[in-house]
């Protein structure tokens, strides 16, 4: 990313990249909810917060949600990570994939509006984003539920952040909480 030269293609390669994380995160973040496996405190992408939304924010009521429970979600591992860790919402260390998603479009998704009751539908609902599970090794269970990962590296020709997000967003089967540290 930081230096790389991009040419048409490559930039619209990382435009369906950045459609597939923001897919992840927000398939994660709404598995979060409280009327689905209610991981975290939080009601951002539900029917009741749906219908404040539409009041709030007449204009765009989905896009305040999406926005605001990607907002929580980062804040959320923030606090819970060790500062030099990555996650699904903060995947390489220097935060260039936050620069990168800063100013690109939320995508549209009617399934964020139905809850994921349980493990075995988001694991569906994985299967459906990223076409098979992504392998890791569990380093360490950590309390309140953390999970420290090791991702191995991407297969050939996979953008290193692609790969990390496909692979964070998999251990969440297992921990509310997945995350790694990079060499």
């Amino acid at each position: 990313m930081g230096q790389t030269i991009r040419t048409e293609s490559t930039a619209r390669r990382f435009d369906e990249i950045a459609q597939l994380i923001f897919r992840l995160r927000l398939l994660i973040a709404r598995a979060a909810n409280r009327d689905s496996l209610a991981w975290w405190d939080d009601d951002a992408l539900t029917a009741p917060a749906g219908f404040v939304f539409d009041r709030l924010f007449p204009a765009s009521p989905p896009g305040a949600a999406r926005s605001l429970a990607l907002h929580a979600a980062t804040r959320r591992h923030q606090i819970a990570c060790p500062a030099s860790a990555v996650h699904l919402y903060r995947l390489d260390a220097d935060n260039e994939d936050g620069l990168e998603l800063r100013f690109r479009r939320l995508p549209i998704d009617p399934e964020l509006d139905t809850p994921i009751p349980t493990l075995d539908a988001l694991r569906e609902r994985l299967l459906r984003l990223t076409g098979q599970p992504y392998p890791y090794t569990v380093v360490q269970e950590l309390p309140l539920n953390g999970l420290l990962i090791k991702i191995p590296s991407p297969p050939k020709g996979m953008h290193p952040l692609e790969h990390r997000a496909r692979t964070l967003a998999w251990a969440y089967l297992e921990s509310a909480l997945p995350f790694a540290m990079m060499n």
